[in-house]
């Protein structure tokens, strides 16, 4: 089921990151509760589907992550950030029943300041696309 497959990627990518014991309790999808001086947000894409078989049937899966970078400061933004970078870049994910490529880099943006949240949040925001395919049975 395809739900199941993104949830399966999203959760490495979670794990990954909370594996930081500097990130273990400040790394979110989505909703952020309370209000955390620092703290990381995950968001990804539903999945794009394509066709690489010669069956027709799209299994291969790119996935794309946006990970915000969240500190109340610029440099505790910067911070956090630098801890995404050394936990995801170059890493390949383990997911049952998947054959994964290690994360590709898709870009960044400028830190920037948030006014709508009391008190001011600095926020860098970095992109990366996981790519997989089914995992190859061997008789």
């Amino acid at each position: 089921m395809a739900t199941d497959l993104i949830e399966r990627h999203v959760a490495a990518v979670l794990a990954r990151l909370r594996s930081d014991q500097e990130l273990t309790d400040s790394v979110y999808e989505g909703d952020v509760r309370d209000n955390p001086e620092r703290y990381v947000n995950v968001w990804h894409d539903v999945g794009v589907f394509s066709q690489r078989s010669l069956r027709g049937e799209h299994q291969d899966v790119e996935i794309t992550f946006t990970v915000h970078s969240v500190g109340t400061e610029m440099w505790q933004a910067t911070w956090v950030d630098g801890r995404v970078l050394s936990l995801l870049n170059d890493w390949k994910p383990s997911v049952t029943g998947r054959r994964c490529w290690r994360l590709e880099p898709a870009g960044t943006q400028p830190i920037q300041k948030d006014t709508d949240v009391s008190p001011p949040k600095f926020f860098a925001v970095r992109r990366w696309v996981l790519r997989s395919v089914p995992a190859r049975e061997t008789p």
